[in-house]
C-alpha cells in the first residue's frame, strides 16, 4: 500500500497552458498588421488655401486641420495599426466633407461652407469627441465658438471687378455722369 501524497502541486490549469500560445500569436498577428499599408496617410498640396482673418484661421488650424486639409500632422499613433487605419479613414472621410486646403473661390459656396462649419460646430458634431482627448488643444471655448459664428454669418466680398460689371449691367451699360462746374 502507498502512503498518501497530500503535499503534490495541483495539475496546470489549461489556461496556464494555452497563454503562452495565445499571447504568441497575438504578438505575431500585431506584427503583421504593420506590413498592411496606408495609402491615405499623405498631404498633397494645397489647391486654394484658405484666405481669411488670421484669428479664425488660427482657430481652424488648431481645431480642424487634422482632419479637414492637406496639413494634416500625423500623430505617432497614426503609424501603428489597427490605429493607423481608423485615422486615414477620419482625415478621407472629413476631405471629403470639408477640406480647407481647397476652399472654394465662388463667394456663394464660401458662405455655404463656412455655415457648413458654423452648423458643424453648434451642433457639437465637431470636433469630434473622441478626438478631443488626445487633442485637447483642439476644445473650442466659447469666445473661439462666437468668433467662428460671426464669421460664418459674413458676406463675401466679391472682387472689385465683379462690382463694376454688376454695376454697369444694372445701369444699362450707361457711364457716370460728369461731374458738372459751377
Amino acid at each position: 500500500m502507498h502512503p498518501p501524497q497530500e503535499n503534490l502541486p495541483p495539475a496546470p490549469s489549461r489556461f496556464r497552458r494555452w497563454w503562452p500560445r495565445v499571447i504568441g500569436l497575438l504578438v505575431v498577428a500585431f506584427l503583421v498588421i504593420q506590413l498592411i499599408p496606408v495609402e491615405a496617410m499623405e498631404n498633397p498640396e494645397s489647391q486654394t488655401p484658405l484666405n481669411e482673418p488670421p484669428e479664425v484661421v488660427a482657430i481652424l488650424k488648431r481645431s480642424c486641420y487634422d482632419c479637414h486639409s492637406n496639413e494634416v500632422r500625423w500623430p505617432w499613433y497614426s503609424r501603428i495599426a489597427p490605429a493607423s487605419w481608423l485615422v486615414a479613414q477620419d482625415v478621407v472621410e472629413g476631405r471629403e466633407s470639408l477640406n480647407f486646403s481647397e476652399w472654394p473661390e465662388d463667394p456663394d459656396d464660401q458662405a455655404f461652407s463656412r455655415e457648413q462649419v458654423w452648423d458643424s460646430i453648434e451642433s457639437g458634431e465637431m470636433p469630434l469627441w473622441f478626438y478631443l482627448p488626445l487633442h485637447p488643444e483642439a476644445r473650442l471655448s466659447d469666445e473661439d465658438k462666437a468668433l467662428l459664428q460671426k464669421w460664418s454669418e459674413t458676406e463675401v466680398e466679391e472682387d472689385e471687378e465683379e462690382e463694376d460689371e454688376e454695376a454697369a449691367s444694372t445701369d444699362g451699360g450707361a457711364a457716370p455722369a460728369a461731374p458738372t462746374s459751377p
